[in-house]
């Protein structure tokens, strides 16, 4: 009896971790996903590579472990990721968007801007675009271009705070 006893706990505690376990892109996608929230990037890192391997044409494993490589401040690593994500669907404005706060973390405020403008052109509701290309503009000193991208993340959200204050600082000058 105690045998079956330990040989039915041991099934069920082997069940419950092989239930946890990952074997598909997309569990190993979503696990990458948890361990991205709560800050443990090289172990997403992990998962999203997984996810890859099961999947090569999964362009969000490739933008989101393009997420944790920039979390991380490799800048390099995560502009490759998003530009392999953008070849598998040039329709991503997230990745464009993600690759140009990349290139704007690089100082490379020319690539940056032409990224969000392409992301601004796959979601013309895409505030943050509008924010970081004003923001690029700006870095760049060509203020007048940065005011019209401040207005017309305001235009779509009139409440944007970040918005209201770097027009406000552009205007001032």
């Amino acid at each position: 009896m105690k045998k079956t006893i330990a040989a039915l706990i041991f099934v069920i505690i082997t069940a419950s971790i092989f239930a946890q376990t990952p074997v598909t892109a997309e569990e190993f996608l979503t696990r990458g996903l948890r361990y991205s929230a709560t800050g443990e990037y090289d172990r997403a890192i992990d998962d999203y590579t997984q996810a890859i391997i099961l999947d090569p044409d999964f362009a969000f494993a490739y933008n989101n472990r393009g997420n944790s490589y920039a979390e991380k401040g490799d800048f390099d690593r995560a502009i490759v990721d998003y530009t392999q994500a953008i070849r598998l669907d040039q329709n991503y404005a997230d990745a464009y968007y993600n690759r140009g706060n990349a290139y704007a973390n690089k100082g490379d405020f020319d690539r940056a801007i032409d990224d969000y403008t392409q992301a601004i052109r796959l979601n013309q509701n895409d505030t943050g675009a509008y924010f970081n290309r004003g923001n690029a503009h700006g870095d760049k000193g060509d203020y007048e271009k940065a005011i019209a991208d401040f207005e017309s993340a305001l235009r779509i959200d009139p409440n944007d705070a970040g918005a209201k204050r770097r027009l406000e600082e552009l205007k001032s000058r």
